[in-house]
């Protein structure tokens, strides 16, 4: 496992396993530190989002709150209009 920690080829749970045991294991510190390791100091592969339909995002709450903002606004002038006419 420590090859597939030093290549970065671990899933997110086996390379916290790994990290955790590095902390403390000192042999496998210095295995680790060994030049024919390739690419020891590989971060985490970082793998793409499953191919399927994107989401789309929906117009959610800032929509429904302009909405409120032009409505109070009609309904005031119509308001105004109506006190400063009668």
């Amino acid at each position: 496992m420590l090859g597939g920690y030093a290549t970065g080829a671990l899933t997110d749970v086996e390379w916290l396993l790994m990290y955790t045991h590095l902390s403390e294991c000192r042999h496998c510190r210095t295995e680790l530190g060994r030049p024919d390791l390739p690419n020891r100091a590989a971060p985490q592969v970082i793998r793409p989002p499953a191919p399927g339909r994107a989401r789309q995002p929906r117009p959610g709450w800032s929509v429904a709150v302009g909405l409120a903002l032009v409505t109070a606004l009609v309904a005031f002038g119509v308001g105004y209009a109506l006190g400063v006419s009668g």
